[in-house]
């Protein structure tokens, strides 16, 4: 009876306690999520136009997000929060700004879109952009350069096919900062046709990535650039097109009797004292029919002058010693298998003559 009653009353008070949990961590998640605002909330302010705020430089770091073009957008699920970490607090967070220009502004958000596109933010991390970055240069383009976070479509909806005359929409991210480089490649063979409607001609992002993008001045991309030209320039079916050879990496090696290839198992490091396609043909510039003029002594020196280039082969001294040791070889050869084919004959003449007996 006793024991009936204890367990009765343990039961109640069991209860009591879960019952009174339940309540306390509603009323935390509750307080919890006060303390975070909602996009909305967040939006009641921001969702109005011309909308600024001074910065100590005298820059005006513009504060305005349409909230119907953030709900099109690829982020339109995400809650702001996520990104603008330390702005959790509500109402107005604002005085945590501590950038003193809108580029310091920007740049604080350097590593923000790593949480969700490590790939793509690895593929970045080891391009020309991000080399400069990390060498001081704040200037350089980062993520929100390219991709406006807050009306970032989806890629699906963005990456077709570029319309018949018109560069696409990532290559013209390229040209709004390289603007003289764009310029030149209008006027070429490959810019001024594909404005033509020529959709066989390369862009910006053909020859030079997306997120991979080399620095030019390394050796890496000069060596690689042979096969960048290549992808075009072997296709038989395009070649054909406008008349022109496909054979160009075999008259490349007769007449320069050598690959960049060759130098590079010789000396990865070193740039190739050889002439590249772009040497001779150009770059952004490339000509209709003729390569431009260029210097006959062209070499790694002339191109890069502050570069060491090392050398890309045997000694020339040795030469002379190998070719000798080459030509003993053959000739030995070459006189046992005469020798080896005569006694052969000889001894098929003596067999035929004793049967012919």
């Amino acid at each position: 009876m006793v024991r009936t009653l204890f367990q009765k009353r343990s039961l109640a008070h069991l209860l009591v306690v879960c019952i009174c949990a339940l309540l306390l961590a509603g009323i935390t998640s509750q307080v919890q999520a006060q303390d975070i605002p909602e996009n909305e909330t967040c939006l009641e302010c921001h969702d109005q136009p011309n909308w600024e705020r001074k910065l100590a430089n005298g820059d005006m770091l513009n504060l305005s997000i349409s909230g119907q073009v953030f709900d099109q957008s690829v982020h339109q699920d995400m809650q702001c929060v996520e990104c603008h970490i330390g702005y959790e607090k509500f109402p107005a967070p604002h005085n945590q700004i501590t950038a003193t220009n809108k580029r310091q502004y920007l740049i604080s958000y350097h590593d923000t879109c790593q949480k969700c596109h490590s790939e793509q933010f690895n593929q970045v991390s080891g391009n020309v952009h991000e080399a400069l970055y990390q060498a001081g240069n704040v200037d350089t383009p980062i993520c929100a350069d390219c991709h406006q976070p807050h009306s970032q479509q989806y890629m699906s909806e963005i990456d077709h096919p570029r319309e018949s005359g018109q560069i696409s929409w990532k290559s013209q991210t390229c040209a709004d900062c390289h603007q003289a480089d764009f310029e030149n490649y209008t006027t070429s063979v490959h810019g001024a046709g594909l404005i033509e409607g020529n959709d066989d001609m390369p862009e910006c992002v053909d020859c030079h990535n997306v997120h991979q993008i080399c620095d030019p001045a390394q050796s890496n991309f000069r060596k690689d650039s042979v096969d960048t030209c290549a992808k075009c320039h072997t296709n038989n079916d395009v070649m054909a097109k406008y008349g022109l050879e496909t054979n160009v990496l075999d008259t490349y090696l007769v007449f320069h009797d050598t690959t960049v290839t060759m130098t590079e198992d010789y000396n990865p490091d070193s740039l190739t004292n050889k002439p590249t396609c772009y040497d001779c043909h150009g770059i952004h510039e490339v000509g209709k029919l003729n390569p431009p003029p260029i210097e006959a002594n062209i070499s790694a020196m002339t191109l890069y002058p502050e570069v060491t280039v090392k050398q890309a082969g045997p000694p020339v001294q040795n030469v002379g010693v190998t070719s000798l040791v080459v030509g003993l070889i053959v000739g030995i050869v070459g006189t046992l298998t005469i020798k080896a084919l005569i006694l052969e004959k000889r001894e098929e003449t003596t067999s035929e003559e004793g049967k012919t007996s």
